[in-house]
């Protein structure tokens, strides 16, 4: 081995063999990057009851400093001590080896090797080393990527007034360090009555991370541990067995935390070898386990930055070597930051293979030149809203959904009468979710007065309620802005323009195909016209081949937000009979178009008899009830963590509510609250 160890260490793997009949003890087997072994016994280990009690109550950071020694006294002190030391030797912090302990006896499982410490230094906090328990990589080569969103499913195991776990100051936590505009969608399922009620979400959402937020502890007279879940409505508690994960679901998330007391031990005699086990073992690619109590501090502070790690996209082992070294640094003589237990069945860095796909041309670094995108970071809520409109469209199921539509509207209506309930933020939020996907997005606000040229007929007038044809010049005028995401050529539009130059004027139709000419900025004349008109659907159709061919064949998303300033007759008799019932069957395809406007005008333009073509998806203002959970994450997103002192602020203004409040409500609290205030000045400042 020592030949094999002068360049750059990458894989190691440290397993732990159990005794073979006859043979004495445990074997310890050494090995880089699938060399040649080496193996040495298992030192002594001494009374290992002592081993697994060094993060009760009384226990000291002496009493941890010496079982991290024994322990390594017993893995690495002995012949394996030359072959170790010249592996550390070439390990960096930029280039650090990863090793991987392959833990085959039960009953050496549930020690805490975490705690590894060799001439004073824990070896797991180590910035050149990243650790993780795991069994043999069943992928050892990158298989297939899919695109994010990084789907996360957070379950609270106990309803969410019980706060001896803090579970509402973690979910903040998660919510805040997580949920970034497009990368990820994060969804909260609170104390599910049962495990179908919990099955039927994790097959409905398909989660890339499933999080528990909860109690687990040892079954009552057979030590294998459970998760313990208390339902809201008064049912019955239940729990969830490692016997019965096997069955649990069809969809197999690729990553399980469980932030829950004792889910990462194993009783000796359980040969499923716990919680962690039981998920690795029916198709879980990693799980995040906590080997015994972690108290509700450190467990949001794991969460915050393990979290804010993952959603940059660090490798897994990285992530939990963060929040470790974060844990060490806030947590000092807790033993916090050994508690997580990371276990693999595959490299960390293919956990979660997601990716993003942007159109050509593109820039993630073009979201943050955006307003309207950046403002996201404080849209908070609407989950489910969220999927469904996302998936209306674009659904990332592998087989496509029958629910696929080539349309979706958009609507809105408040309990509170108020002029707003995030109809726009939710469409922003798709759109930036599609573009990272590679889809080409243009966002249309039809509000927006349409400025004609000077040379046009119309010019210094500002032009706000729309008939059909000013809408589609608004389209175009904002669709060539250099404010789109995506922004289309001017000259994309120059048949459109011939076209319309031509057909404005005159009832015959060109008898030869014309050449690309910019708009004249006519008006259209419906007196030349005959009952059989074809006119309108002659610049529609040129209109909607703009479209198509402008993204060379990919898909466009263009959204028409605040529909209700085209006059309703306009859009009922031209645009959705020429434009939007096309798209909607598939005659336009690849386009897709998002209508936006309040339910009240939708429901007067939209005939029922093509709403099976239609995605509907309809916002309106929060239930009061999750006030104090969508203000605690508001704060995290302005980069304030709630103190008490906020809660209790926060806590008189819920007493005061009615049923509902309205989207604007954040707003408000924000020009109230000084904290709120300087933190939203901060961020407009950066800006």
């Amino acid at each position: 081995m020592t030949g094999g160890m002068v360049n750059a260490p990458a894989e190691v793997e440290l397993r732990l063999v159990a005794r073979a009949e006859g043979e004495p003890g445990h074997t310890v087997r050494l090995s880089m990057d699938g060399g040649p072994v080496k193996t040495a016994p298992l030192g002594d280990l001494g009374r290992t009851e002592d081993l697994t009690k060094v993060f009760d109550r009384g226990v000291g950071e002496n009493d941890r400093e010496q079982a991290g020694e024994r322990l390594y006294c017993a893995l690495l002190g002995g012949d394996l001590g030359a072959e170790w030391t010249e592996l550390r030797s070439h390990a960096t912090p930029d280039r650090p080896l990863r090793i991987r302990m392959d833990i085959e006896p039960p009953e050496l499982r549930i020690l805490p090797w975490e705690l590894l410490r060799q001439r004073g230094q824990w070896l797991w906090r180590r910035p050149e080393l990243r650790w993780r328990r795991g069994v043999a990589d069943d992928s050892p080569t990158p298989g297939i990527r899919e695109l994010g969103p990084l789907r996360v499913l957070l379950v609270v195991c106990n309803p969410p007034h019980d706060d001896r776990l803090l579970a509402e100051h973690e979910l903040a936590t998660i919510s805040g360090a997580l949920e970034r505009p497009g990368r990820t969608h994060l969804e909260v399922l609170d104390a599910p009555r049962d495990a179908t009620e919990l099955a039927e979400h994790i097959d409905r959402l398909r989660p890339h991370v499933v999080h528990f937020i909860g109690h687990g502890m040892p079954r009552p007279g057979a030590g294998s541990p459970v998760l313990v879940f208390v339902p809201a409505n008064d049912g019955p508690d239940w729990e969830l067995t490692a016997e019965a994960i096997a069955d649990l679901t069809r969809w197999h998330p690729m990553l399980v935390v469980l932030n829950a007391c004792h889910s990462g031990k194993a009783d000796p005699a359980d040969w499923i070898g716990g919680m962690a086990h039981a998920f690795l073992d029916a198709g879980t690619k990693a799980v995040v386990s906590m080997q015994d109590d972690m108290d509700s501090g450190a467990a949001v502070a794991f969460s915050a930055k393990f979290y804010e790690e993952l959603g940059h996209a660090r490798p897994l082992d990285d992530a939990v070597a963060a929040a470790r070294s974060h844990l060490a640094r806030h947590k000092a003589n807790t033993g916090s930051w050994s508690l997580p237990v990371l276990l693999t069945r595959c490299a960390p860095d293919l956990v979660l293979p997601i990716d993003s796909l942007l159109p050509p041309n593109s820039s993630v670094d073009d979201i943050r030149r955006c307003k309207q995108y950046v403002e996201l970071s404080r849209f908070v809520g609407r989950s489910e809203e969220r999927r469904r409109a996302w998936w209306a469209l674009d659904d990332p199921a592998l087989t496509p959904s029958r629910a696929d539509r080539p349309v979706l509207v958009i609507g809105g209506h408040s309990q509170t009468n108020s002029a707003r309930t995030g109809k726009t933020w939710l469409t922003n939020w798709c759109l930036v979710t599609w573009f990272l996907r590679g889809h080409h997005v243009v966002s249309v606000n039809l509000k927006t007065p349409l400025l004609a040229p000077a040379h046009a007929p119309t010019a210094g007038t500002r032009i706000r309620h729309k008939d059909w044809l000013s809408a589609l010049r608004l389209i175009r005028q904002e669709a060539t802005s250099p404010e789109q995401l995506c922004r289309m050529p001017e000259t994309a539009f120059g048949t459109f323009n011939a076209v319309l130059n031509h057909l404005a004027g005159a009832s015959s139709v060109p008898g030869a195909e014309l050449e690309p000419a910019e708009d004249a900025w006519l008006p259209f004349n419906d007196e030349i016209g005959d009952p059989h008109d074809k006119r309108k659907t002659l610049v529609m159709d040129a209109f909607l081949e703009a479209l198509r061919t402008a993204t060379a064949g990919q898909p466009l998303v263009l959204a028409l937000d605040h529909a209700e300033s085209v006059m309703p007759g306009a859009f009922t008799d031209i645009l959705y009979k020429l434009m939007v019932r096309p798209i909607a069957y598939g005659h336009a395809a690849p386009l897709r178009l998002i209508i936006v406007a309040p339910d009240t005008w939708l429901s007067d333009v939209l005939p029922d008899g093509d709403s099976h073509m239609l995605g509907r998806v309809s916002v309106g203002d929060f239930d009061s009830a999750q006030f104090m959970r969508l203000a605690r994450a508001y704060a995290r997103r302005l980069g304030v963590p709630p103190d008490e002192r906020m809660d209790q602020a926060l806590e008189g203004f819920s007493q005061v509510m009615a049923p509902h409040f309205g989207v604007e409500t954040f707003e408000h609290l924000t020009q109230l609250l000084p904290q709120w205030r300087m933190a939203r000045a901060r961020q407009g400042a950066l800006r």
